[in-house]
């Protein structure tokens, strides 16, 4: 099989996966926190498992790493089983939430602490810690203790301390959860660009939709300890598997509906705001009559002050501003539809300076294309 890093331009063929999964369930009494979970990560690859809480992505995680037992299934690292080898015995590294650093040491101490607990020859370890401050860029801090060091800094010492002994995988546990949103953004890129650049197969955990799509080569989605779908973020995005990957990613609509017609994959739906077209995106289409739920992003919806025409789309309809989020790069509207005044519809405009902001009450025409609502089984 072919695996490909994001901006190379070098595809290396493997056989054997970095990360496989089988079948791995984990059950802690009589809750199951992770129900068949199976996949494969090639080398060099960057995946994120994304999921609300509870959904078993940490769970996943830690029995990759180790410290949980699957209950049933199989892990293997590099075609190796790992089912019951502890944590130590796996050449992994890992960035947890809390970095665990040692207060008492500088950074470059912390750097090296992996290096001398698996007896690296002492006179490599100096040149080598050198090397790995560079990489995150904090060669000049390296004599700093760690409460001497920015929240981003200690980010950094972090990742250079798990990647220091190059392991085979890197596990990162939501290591920029605690980080205000401006240096959380600028630390995905960070991880971004040494993942590239060591080209370390990495498994990375968050709720944080954005760092998912982001700084992934593929993405996990779980619910309720299922893997819901595994594509490479614009997949995820465009062509989510299910109403529930929809829903979580970026800003949707969810509607309930009930199916009218269908014509292989162009649909006619009944919704409480009137009968809607739409592009069925199941397996096999249900029976007139059948409930199904309707999905479509806030930006692929479009508005003009009401009684204009809006080209281009394939049905339109009558609403109110209810209320309006002004977010600086974009303004976030939610309308009330006039057929349905209890139907709120949240649209995106991401252009702002070209428009005029609508004042609540503002009467409008929506409009939408039938390729871009997805209607799924309920």
């Amino acid at each position: 099989m072919k695996a490909q890093q994001r901006g190379s331009t070098v595809t290396e063929t493997t056989t054997i996966p970095a990360v496989s999964v089988r079948d791995v369930d984990c059950v802690f009494g009589t809750h199951k926190a992770v129900d068949g979970a199976s996949f494969d990560l090639h080398k060099g690859r960057f995946l994120t498992i994304l999921g609300p809480s509870g959904s078993g992505k940490t769970t996943l995680l830690r029995m990759i790493a180790g410290f949980e037992r699957p209950t049933r299934g199989a892990i293997s690292i590099n075609g190796v089983p790992v089912g019951a080898a502890p944590p130590h015995k796996r050449a992994i590294g890992m960035v947890f939430q809390r970095l665990a650093l040692f207060p008492h040491m500088s950074a470059e101490e912390n750097i090296a602490f992996p290096l001398i607990m698996r007896r690296f020859d002492a006179r490599t370890i100096p040149d080598r810690v050198a090397r790995y401050l560079d990489l995150v860029q904090l060669g000049p801090f390296a004599r700093r203790r760690i409460h001497e060091l920015s929240g981003g800094q200690q980010q950094r010492v972090a990742i250079a301390r798990a990647l220091v002994f190059e392991p085979d995988l890197l596990l990162l546990d939501e290591p920029l959860a605690a980080l205000d949103r401006k240096l959380r953004e600028e630390m995905q890129l960070e991880f971004r660009r040494i993942q590239h650049e060591l080209g370390v197969t990495t498994i990375n955990v968050t709720h944080d939709q954005r760092e998912a799509l982001v700084v992934s080569d593929e993405v996990i989605v779980m619910d309720k300890g299922r893997i819901q779908q595994m594509a490479p973020p614009t997949e995820t995005y465009r062509a989510p598997a299910n109403s529930f990957v929809a829903g979580f990613i970026g800003v949707t609509n969810l509607i309930p509906a009930t199916l009218l017609t269908a014509n292989g994959s162009a649909v006619r739906v009944a919704t409480p705001a009137g009968e809607w077209p739409g592009t069925w995106q199941g397996q096999t289409v249900p029976a007139p009559g059948d409930g199904v739920t309707l999905a479509i992003r806030a930006e692929k919806l479009r508005f003009a002050p009401k009684d204009t025409a809006l080209a281009g789309v394939d049905h339109s309809c009558s609403a109110t501003v209810a209320d309006l989020i002004f977010e600086g790069e974009r303004v976030v509207y939610e309308f009330s539809l006039e057929r349905a005044p209890n139907r709120t519809i949240r649209i995106i405009d991401a252009n702002p300076a070209e428009h005029s902001l609508l004042a609540r009450g503002a009467h409008v025409t929506l409009g939408f294309s039938a390729k871009d609502m997805l209607v799924f089984p309920t």
